[in-house]
């Protein structure tokens, strides 16, 4: 039996961004302890589960910082761990890179941390099951070139193999050490806990291949709950991963439908239960009174709503918008001599889609578009929107 947590980007110290100057003082502590505050659940849970390890797969700090209060944190956190028994496994990704090359406070003896090169670590756990664990850390921030091949196969005269790899599926040569998601199941082994994405998601059953998302969302696009997997091997089904959120700030997408007013905007904010410190991005749907427009219009309306909020609420609107949709717009006509679907042609192709595909993109949709399947569809569907305006949806 083994159970362990796998914790991908904790970006430990990280400032949020598209946050306000004029933020809430009583928001501005939780969002400042906001990582420590979830590492610090992670640790409770840890202990209070008795897991065996906890892995963390790149980007456990958020860059080259390293404050004392940082290390303070962290080494307490190790330590706790260490005290209950249980493993800490590290390693470096794109952001925290140069932390693989500094000077750290002396870590507890159950602290693995791994170097550039592909390397393997065997523990023993209390139970004493033999768990081999695979990984490296980066070496600087692009790292072209896909790791994958250095990995060992499944190490024999072990009851499991686990390879931790900071990256995303794509083609070697591509940014963030791009792998094969076929070649990653080939190696053999119990588990891979991935790192870099910060969308939790499983790409791969059997055995597990799953990127955790981050502990704590750290800006608008990271909305919903964050956290980690707790993984156990369940009734010889094999590894299987149950998340388990801990983040204490939430950033969350709320809409709002026909508001006739902005009196009546706020006085729905502020009677909405908040289950917990959230930072709120508004999208306003359908129609909308013409006081709240003209707040738009002039740039006035998050400030208002901001201003609006009762001082014991547990919100703070980071964004808002009105929502509205850009069909039946005019578009110019194309000259003539355009011959448009072959240009279109000449640019969707595999190195200019893996350019414009955010690295943080869900992996189904970087597997698509990858696929010849998909560049045509996305070629297919520009011309669309191009020359027929768009309308015609699906």
């Amino acid at each position: 039996m083994l159970s362990f947590i796998h914790a991908g980007d904790v970006h430990l110290g990280n400032p949020f961004t598209g946050l306000s100057q004029n933020l809430s003082p009583d928001f501005q502590k939780n969002v400042q302890l906001a990582t420590f505050t979830a590492l610090d659940r992670l640790v409770e849970f840890a202990v209070d589960q008795e897991v065996d390890l906890v892995l963390f797969p790149g980007d456990l700090y958020h860059g080259s910082d390293n404050s004392p209060l940082i290390q303070e944190r962290l080494t307490k956190a190790l330590t706790q761990l260490d005290q209950a028994g249980i493993w800490s496994a590290i390693s470096f990704g794109n952001h925290d890179f140069q932390q693989g090359q500094q000077v750290h406070p002396t870590w507890p003896d159950r602290v693995l941390v791994f170097g550039p090169e592909v390397e393997t670590k065997t523990i023993t756990t209390k139970s004493g099951a033999k768990v081999a664990i695979s990984a490296f850390s980066y070496t600087d921030r692009q790292h072209r070139q896909s790791a994958l091949p250095d990995f060992p196969v499944k190490q024999a005269g072990v009851d499991y193999h686990l390879g931790m790899y900071h990256g995303v599926v794509g083609q070697d040569g591509e940014n963030y050490a791009a792998f094969s998601l076929p070649d990653m199941v080939a190696k053999g082994y119990d588990y891979w806990a991935l790192g870099h994405i910060h969308v939790r998601q499983i790409l791969h059953r059997n055995p597990v291949v799953a990127y955790s998302g981050n502990l704590q969302g750290l800006n608008r696009n990271e909305d919903g709950e964050k956290g980690f997997f707790l993984v156990s091997d369940q009734d010889g089904q094999g590894l299987v991963p149950e998340f388990y959120p801990v983040a204490p700030v939430l950033w969350q997408r709320v809409q709002i439908q026909n508001c006739p007013d902005l009196a009546t905007l706020q006085s729905q904010l502020n009677a909405y239960h908040w289950e917990q410190p959230t930072l709120v991005i508004l999208e306003l749907t359908g129609q909308v009174g013409p006081d709240i427009e003209a707040a738009a219009r002039f740039g006035t309306l998050l400030e208002s709503l901001q201003a609006s909020r009762k001082s014991d609420s547990d919100y703070w609107p980071v964004k808002a918008q009105i929502v509205t949709t850009a069909a039946n717009q005019k578009r110019p006509a194309l000259p003539a001599d355009v011959d448009l679907q072959a240009a279109i042609r000449q640019v969707i192709q595999a190195d200019s889609v893996g350019q414009w595909l955010s690295d943080q993109a869900p992996t189904f949709i970087r597997d698509y578009f990858y696929s010849e399947e998909g560049q045509a569809d996305l070629a297919d569907r520009l011309y669309q929107d191009l020359v027929e305006g768009g309308q015609d949806e699906d």
